[in-house]
């Protein structure tokens, strides 16, 4: 069991937190590691149902039972993540509110657990388009909402001076739940024996080469692919069973649901009011907005883009994403203990330039263009040239130093921005700036995928979209260069909103 978890109480001076609340200020290492679980859990349904499952079944279903075109299936599944996406942004500050208002968070995880755990695996009841996307839209939805929930608990189960180092070890250890995402797809084709690896991103974007295909897709979809849907969501239940019997410092609010349903409401507009006020907050959410755009859309179509862009194997690929989950692995934790020593801020531009260095890698690697030789004035022949493929592997190296750092870094900055009470508030708020980019991305970059192909194929296509990400990233590290982190007031004890953290400028005479 978990030990119990020593508390004080901690003075907030933001509007409407005038009582002060309870923070832990000690808790063992084995509550810690209860805790621990649902992250890997989450991130399980993260890289299996997100980036492995869903998207190649939701495009196989457009081609083979809809008869759309790998494009038109291809922006069309990219409208139903859009839509998801969106359902968090508008609801999530509000949830956020409430769960702050009743004090308890831990029980809103497992309801949002919950929901996600059984739409996934309802998923593999019908093998229908819309079935599956209206399913994974909700499940996503409840993925969001839960990941919201998880992040805000952080101050109420481990001390100031130690949350970085806290969320250090259990992004990395959260990993593992990348690594138990990729083995599943490997393990249940060698079982079953039917992954045959429909290639989801076919360089010829003709939609007459994959009629030819349509019975082995078929077969592909009611074989591997449709069962991972199911056995992903007992997996997920499984890895989640030891965060039921982790302890949080509970702050439990005496007004009855409809009463905080109304403060909520009305908190939340406060809130809104108090984050448009205060410049970090500001600059904080805009960088976020532009580095999470990226990098979600990156992870989101990474698969499709090491086969469509770089052109390695679904056989390949899985190693590229072993690569990426070793630089997540080991820069997790090296992130928390930088952040500890020098502020999120100075984090999260390193971790932005990480970002940008990777999609130029991954930009260029398996390039191909042509040269021409002329003899004698009147004959010449063509070579082509081709940049190394391996080179994703670096790429994805960096992808993954980025991908373990970026939610770390933003759970401290939401904790160092937000007063004590209204953590999850700020976290939705962060969920706005994050899912309103994450709305953009599949739209822009299945748009441009869209647009280029024609001309250019979807070797090239997949690399300007690759193009507009690089330019996200630059412009969200540029913002956060304007924060002023005040991190070591934080680790003082001192909590939002601070005073003269951006004193008036003297007038001149």
């Amino acid at each position: 069991m978990a030990e119990q978890i020593e508390a004080a109480e901690i003075g907030s001076a933001g509007a409407g937190d005038s009582a002060a609340i309870k923070e832990a200020t000690k808790t063992g290492w084995g509550n810690a590691f209860l805790w621990y679980s649902y992250d890997a859990a989450d991130t399980y349904f993260s890289q299996l149902v997100i980036s492995l499952a869903y998207t190649p079944f939701a495009l196989l279903l457009g081609i083979a039972y809809m008869g759309w075109s790998y494009q038109t299936s291809f922006v069309i599944t990219s409208i139903f993540m859009a839509a998801s996406n969106l359902l968090i942004a508008v609801l999530g500050p509000v949830l956020g509110s409430f769960s702050d208002n009743i004090g308890k968070r831990k029980s809103a995880v497992i309801i949002a657990a919950s929901v996600m755990i059984a739409t996934t695996a309802l998923i593999t009841a019908w093998v229908n388009f819309w079935w599956a996307s209206i399913l994974f839209l909700i499940a996503n939805f409840c993925y969001q909402a839960g990941r919201m929930f998880y992040d805000a608990q952080i101050p109420f189960i481990a001390e100031t001076k130690k949350r970085s180092l806290l969320q250090a070890v259990g992004g990395s250890l959260a990993f593992f739940g990348s690594v138990f995402g990729v083995l599943t797809t490997m393990i249940l084709g060698m079982v079953l024996g039917s992954w045959t690896h429909i290639d989801t991103a076919i360089w010829d974007a003709d939609p007459g080469a994959y009629y030819g295909q349509v019975d082995v897709i078929i077969a592909e979809l009611n074989g591997i692919i449709k069962w991972l849907f199911l056995i992903g969501a007992i997996v997920i239940l499984l890895m989640s069973i030891p965060y039921f019997f982790h302890k949080e410092v509970e702050n439990p609010s005496d007004r009855t649901l409809k009463e905080n349903l109304r403060e909520s409401l009305k908190t939340f507009r406060t809130t809104g009011k108090d984050i448009l006020k205060d410049r970090n907050s500001i600059l904080f959410f805009l960088g976020w907005f532009f580095i999470t755009d990226a990098a979600n859309t990156a992870i989101l179509y990474m698969a499709v883009i090491i086969q469509g862009a770089v052109g390695y194997t679904p056989e390949v690929t899985n190693y590229v994403i072993f690569a990426g989950i070793g630089g997540s692995l080991i820069f997790a934790i090296l992130t928390g203990i930088f952040m500890n020593k020098y502020g999120p801020k100075l984090s999260f531009i390193i971790n932005g330039l990480s970002w940008a260095i990777a999609i130029i890698i991954v930009f260029f690697a398996g390039w191909q263009y042509k040269t021409e030789l002329v003899w004698n004035g009147w004959s010449s022949s063509t070579i082509i040239h081709e940049l190394p493929k391996w080179w994703m592997f670096i790429g994805a190296f960096f992808i993954g130093i980025g991908f373990g750092g970026i939610w770390i870094i933003g759970r401290q900055f939401i904790m160092i921005l937000a007063p004590p009470k209204r953590l999850a508030q700020y976290g939705g708020f962060q969920k706005i700036a994050g899912r309103v980019s994450a709305i953009v991305s599949p739209l822009i970059f299945a748009g441009l995928i869209y647009a280029f192909t024609g001309q250019f194929g979807v070797h090239h296509a997949y690399r300007f979209a690759l193009a507009g990400l690089l330019l996200f990233f630059i412009i969200g590290v540029i913002l956060l260069v304007f924060i002023k982190d005040p991190h070591k007031r934080y680790l003082a004890g001192e909590r939002a909103p601070y005073k003269n953290l951006y004193p008036p400028r003297k007038s001149k005479k």
